[in-house]
């Protein structure tokens, strides 16, 4: 979708309720066909999970090296043709790239190009699909998905300038958490993306259960308290925004929950690439990884 013009907030709603297959995960179980898969670890008694805020997930090709020792990969900003990423499946193309099933969940519509970076380096372009959303990549198949969203809200104005990159934003949709399960070592263990979703606390509460459980993204780190989780955290000092090829920044934006046992200490990946006698940052969050006992 092209740039629109200024519209009434409360017709956001109404026009999301509109949008087919909203809340429609998109899986694909072919690229690793494996119902119970093996994990990395040679023991086979550690989970190793990692979260990224790939912001877009334009780099992700160079960030493919960053995420490959991993059995579980939790993704936040996706995009599908978008012009920003060069109108790419980010997700689909990070799978097969990595040889790993994914979820993939809408979170928004976007109706614009972006903010002004996203804009200047699209310039004369428009989207193809303008969808933007979150995932998660496993070895093993993934059934039962779930997505829990909030109202679109203010996200549909592009007056707000404090909610949507100056004003430059304006979106469908609403922020989300996407679950499903895969089985590990007998166990179905539930996994969550998360990305600033501020309410379904209760329904997500009951969806996990009483099942193992690892939940991640951007997101506060009250949030793993409410669904029933613990935080996973080695550090208070273990930042993630904003990062850059000096350092992690400033504070934690991204937070990994579960309900099983940290048996490697929880650290954090800066997203800075070094190759060939240069260097570029990915994304604005670092990543964070932890092994879980399963």
């Amino acid at each position: 979708m092209g740039n629109i013009a200024a519209t009434n907030p409360r017709q956001g709603q109404s026009l999301t309720d509109q949008l087919p297959h909203l809340n429609t995960v998109e899986i694909d179980n072919s690229i690793a066909p494996h119902a119970e898969c093996q994990l990395l670890d040679a023991n086979n008694s550690s989970l190793r999970v990692i979260e990224f805020n790939a912001e877009r997930g334009r780099w992700w090709l160079e960030s493919a090296h960053l995420l490959r020792d991993y059995d579980v990969i939790i993704l936040n900003e996706m995009d599908i043709g978008m012009a920003r990423s060069d109108q790419q499946h980010t997700t689909r193309l990070l799978a097969n790239y990595l040889g790993m099933n994914y979820a993939w969940g809408l979170e928004f519509v976007e109706l614009t190009n972006g903010n002004q970076d996203d804009r200047d380096v699209t310039a004369g372009y428009s989207n193809d699909y303008g969808l933007h959303g979150n995932a998660f990549l496993t070895r093993c198949e993934i059934s039962d998905p779930l997505i829990f969203r909030d109202k679109v809200g203010l996200y549909f104005s592009n007056k707000q300038i404090g909610l949507n990159a100056g004003g430059l934003e304006k979106r469908l949709g609403g922020r989300m958490g996407m679950f499903g399960r895969i089985v590990v070592n007998g166990k179905s263990l539930v996994i969550g993306s998360v990305h600033k979703i501020g309410g379904s606390q209760k329904e997500i509460y009951n969806y996990i259960g009483s099942s193992p459980a690892i939940v991640a993204g951007d997101q506060n780190p009250q949030f793993c308290g409410q669904v029933g989780l613990q935080p996973i955290v080695s550090s208070k000092q273990h930042y993630t925004w904003p990062a850059t090829c000096t350092g992690n920044g400033r504070g934690r934006g991204d937070n990994l929950c579960s309900n099983l046992p940290m048996v490697e200490t929880e650290k954090t990946i800066s997203p800075c690439i070094r190759e060939y006698g240069q260097q570029w940052v990915v994304s604005d969050h670092a990543l964070t990884w932890t092994g879980l006992g399963i």
